[in-house]
């Protein structure tokens, strides 16, 4: 993978890592609860579970991307249209208030660092969007000139490291974070954000050629 593909890579998957969800807000209720450091630690359980998933994808879809332009085709729209429902859908979504979150997704602090990596990983193994993330956003970034096992490691070393970066952010910033949206009005202009966001990734993915 050349720099300058990693380069128009990096941002996307950073993005992707820095939008609300279970394992962000789990991430912030335990850096709220035990710290930042703590929680960070956790993410390795995290990393874990997007590793196997991961390496699931790269063993199914390699080959069949890199030997049809078809199949390409198929998975860059599944790609598109995913990114664009994310966005749709987290620009529509309810203003649910943190604790109504927590309460959802079993987001509660957990004692000692085997605890907190066991469900970090818990939480993103169970986690049906990784998968087709994976699978459906992560082939649109390939150069089917080159390598591909090397590319989807790359893709995969990156997103892993964009993950910690991600938690770090919400540790961090819980407290601010959680002021802001434990309002309806909050959650809802958080939502609002991140859905443009997503859809205006959508439009970009859509412009990806197989090249």
């Amino acid at each position: 993978m050349t720099f300058s593909m990693w380069l128009a890579m990096a941002p996307l998957l950073m993005l992707l890592s820095l939008g609300p969800g279970p394992n962000n807000f789990t991430a912030m209720h335990n850096g709220i609860q035990v710290g930042a450091t703590k929680a960070v630690i956790a993410v390795v359980g995290r990393n874990v579970a997007f590793s196997i998933l991961m390496l699931i994808s790269a063993l199914g879809l390699g080959a069949i991307i890199v030997s049809s332009a078809f199949w390409f085709s198929v998975v860059k729209w599944v790609g598109v249209l995913y990114l664009f429902y994310v966005g749709v859908k987290t620009w529509r979504s309810a203003s649910v208030v943190l604790e109504e979150h927590e309460m959802e997704n079993g987001t509660r602090a957990k004692r000692g660092h085997r605890a907190r990596i066991r469900q970090e990983f818990l939480v993103a193994i169970s986690n049906p969007k990784a998968v087709l993330l994976f699978t459906a956003i992560f082939p649109q970034m390939l150069d089917l000139t080159r390598p591909v096992p090397m590319q989807f490691f790359w893709m995969g070393l990156t997103f892993c490291i964009t993950e910690f970066i991600a938690a770090y952010v919400y540790a961090m910033s819980g407290k601010q974070i959680r002021r802001l949206i434990r309002s309806p009005k909050g959650m809802k202009n958080l939502n609002r954000g991140m859905g443009g966001i997503f859809v205006a990734a959508s439009a970009f993915l859509a412009m990806a050629t197989r090249a």
